[in-house]
C-alpha cells in the first residue's frame, strides 16, 4: 500500500531541485554534497523533534533511505 503524503509532489521536488541546483553551483563532490545534507537533516532532527523521539525518526529516516535507494537499483 502507497503511503500517501500530505505534501505536494509539487512542493517536494521545488525544494528537492532547489537544494539540488545549490549543491551543483557550489559545484560540490557527492562526498561533500553528503556531508551537508547528513549535517542538515542532524541540525533539523536536535532542533525540532523533542529528545525522547529523535532516535526513533532517525531509525525511520534511516530504512526510508535505504528502501528509497534499493528500489531504484531494480
Amino acid at each position: 500500500m502507497p503511503i500517501v503524503s500530505k505534501y505536494s509532489t509539487d512542493q517536494i521536488e521545488k525544494i528537492v531541485n532547489t537544494l539540488l541546483e545549490q549543491l551543483r553551483s557550489e559545484e560540490a563532490t557527492t562526498e561533500l554534497s553528503l556531508m551537508c545534507l547528513g549535517n542538515t537533516i542532524s541540525h533539523i532532527i536536535n532542533t525540532s523533534v523533542p529528545a525522547a523521539q529523535r532516535m526513533d525518526v532517525v531509525t525511520h529516516f534511516g530504512q526510508a533511505l535505504k528502501d528509497a535507494v534499493n528500489s531504484k537499483k531494480q
